[in-house]
């Protein structure tokens, strides 16, 4: 009885884990990232060409370094197949709890019921870097780094400490070369540096040794030098730092990337971000109101807790897809200051030891796994479900039927499907756009303009292409190409409509892709599919569409869009 108590919280933060993180490939930026690496491998260089996927102007000026992230996802794809990347997320995001848990471990409070809590927050907060893409790899790194920095605060022994310490320029280093966002790894390594320094004047009992902290300095150092160390040399920290930091390259295409969304637009999503801002601080604050008590160490502020937290908060709530950082440091950041409440005895605040509080603990524990399971089934990301495959983000029975009917050289394409499209289509089939958006910058304004049905005539007549590939969730651009005189629909699925100019002859679709609408997994993706279906008379996709919304996908279904199927369904004559 008393292992099944210990254990239950594990075997929750595993199931919440294991069901969370169920989910098919949602971004197509994978797809463009495995082109990349084929490209590496056929041409023997490390240093890209951005060019050639694109029948549009697509720029190589801008350096891009995540190739031993490409290589890696690409090598899994090929070799074991896309079972081996889903296996690789779930390692990754595994790997950030079990540092988390190992931090309490290390401090002696595995025990403690605020453990499992601040470890579920750290596996449900991870959920911004943990898409398959290099960004994963950077979620790791970003893990081991927080890891590393913390764990020497309280290494007992020099030695250990040192060897710790020294890790770091080698994490920058591989880091560096599978993802740009170590440049986030700056703020937070100076924060630590400055919070050890700082101890050493105000707060000395919470200070590391004068050689650990010197030898701290240099690895910051070393780490900041080995960013040089990549295909690009200089070229590339420099760029990231004019562009980045101080703005040097505009980026009209933050306009439409939800991974630059702010907290604001955030709050409500299925990854609760409100609640786990709440709980963090919550959390911060109380045990850095009870660590105020003078206690062993004689040291009420830990200026590296405080300054790192200072250097990761700002993450969180400007862009989206930084928010793992706080929850990374939060989590070691807990654990120390828990550790040093217990460590303060007869006077430790006799409120952090009342049964209301374990109570109260417990219950946030059980509300976030059960919202976070209930969520992935319930109410799953727009073209996501729970469970894998290819989610429908990307045009997968959409460019089967272009490939099949040999439509092109040239697409029409919204930038969200072009990764899948190049992947799949190229090189001799190419798309106008896709989500890397940097090759495009020249002429953003023009794309951005076209996707949202401005403009259309004129720049259709500018840029001819032979055939389209229109994302269902784009209305104005689909509106425009299904009133067109010049273009007509000749297919669609879940994910797309696929338009030809008007005198092209095309056969029917294949018999194997009747089934296109068949077994969908997602309300959403249902909803837009049957929009479509409905405005060109489709009434097989119709009942196909509405049999599923009504049973399969009717838990999915929120009270207007319920409304919505029962008028359609009015419409169809029962």
């Amino acid at each position: 009885m008393t292992a099944l108590r210990r254990a239950w919280p594990a075997a929750v933060v595993l199931l919440v884990i294991a069901v969370r993180y169920a989910e098919p490939i949602q971004d197509g930026d994978l797809f463009w990232h495995m082109a990349y690496a084929r490209q590496m491998l056929e041409r023997g260089t490390l240093r890209l060409d951005h060019s050639g996927f694109a029948w549009m102007p697509d720029a190589s000026d801008m350096l891009y370094c995540a190739w031993l992230a490409e290589l890696v996802l690409y090598g899994l794809w090929e070799r074991l197949g896309a079972w081996s990347l889903f296996a690789l997320r779930y390692g990754v995001v595994a790997a950030v709890a079990a540092l988390a848990w190992l931090q309490a471990r290390r401090l002696g409070i595995a025990r403690s019921p605020l453990v499992p809590v601040v470890v579920l927050a750290v596996a449900l907060g991870a959920y911004a870097g943990s898409l398959v893409k290099p960004e994963l790899f950077s979620l790791l790194a970003a893990s081991l780094v927080v890891f590393v920095l913390f764990r020497i605060k309280r290494e007992p022994e020099e030695r250990r400490a040192l060897r710790c310490v020294w890790m770091l320029p080698l994490l920058v280093l591989l880091w560096v070369n599978t993802h740009g966002a170590f440049i986030i790894a700056a703020p937070i390594l100076a924060a630590a540096v400055i919070g050890e320094t700082l101890n050493r004047v105000w707060t000395p009992g919470l200070a590391l040794s004068a050689r650990v902290h010197r030898h701290l300095v240099g690895a910051a150092v070393t780490a900041l030098a080995t960013v040089v160390v990549n295909p690009y040399g200089l070229s590339y920290p420099r760029q990231l730092v004019a562009d980045y930091v101080l703005g040097a390259r505009a980026r009209p295409d933050a306009a439409w990337n939800v991974a630059h969304t702010g907290f604001g637009a955030r709050i409500g999503s299925a990854l609760h971000p409100e609640e786990l801002a709440v709980l963090m601080a919550v959390v911060l604050v109380a045990l850095g109101a009870a660590r105020a008590v003078r206690g062993p160490r004689g040291a009420r502020v830990d200026w590296t807790i405080l300054l790192v937290n200072g250097a990761a908060i700002p993450f969180f709530f400007l862009w989206g897809r930084t928010t793992y950082w706080w929850p990374l440091v939060f989590a070691p950041s807990a654990f120390l200051l828990a550790a040093d409440v217990r460590a303060l005895g007869a006077a430790r605040p006799a409120w952090t030891r009342a049964r209301p509080l374990r109570e109260a603990t417990v219950a946030v524990f059980v509300y976030l796994a059960a919202v976070a399971c209930w969520g992935a089934w319930a109410r799953p990301f727009p073209q996501s479900w729970l469970g894998f495959g290819i989610g429908y983000v990307n045009p997968v029975v959409e460019a089967e039927y272009v490939a099949r009917h040999r439509l092109g050289p040239r697409l029409y394409n919204v930038g969200d499907a072009g990764g899948y499209l190049l992947w799949r289509l190229g090189p001799t089939v190419k798309v106008m756009a896709d989500s890397r958006s940097f090759p495009y910058l020249s002429w953003f304004d023009e794309h951005y303009a076209f996707v949202h049905g401005r403009d259309f005539d004129d720049f259709t007549t500018r840029h001819p292409a032979d055939a389209a590939v229109i994302d269902l969730d784009k209305r104005e651009l689909l509106d425009r190409f299904l009133a067109s005189p010049n273009w007509r629909l000749v297919f669609f699925g879940p994910t797309s409509a696929v338009f030809v100019p008007r005198e092209r002859a095309v056969p029917p679709a294949d018999a194997d892709l009747a089934g296109r609408l068949e077994n969908l997994r997602n309300a959403t993706t249902a909803l837009r599919a049957l929009d479509l279906a409905e405005r060109v008379g489709d009434e097989p996709g119709v009942r196909m569409l509405l049999g599923q919304l009504e049973t399969t996908l009717a838990h999915q279904v929120g009270d207007a869009d319920r409304e919505r199927v029962r008028t359609a369904r009015g419409r169809l004559g029962g």
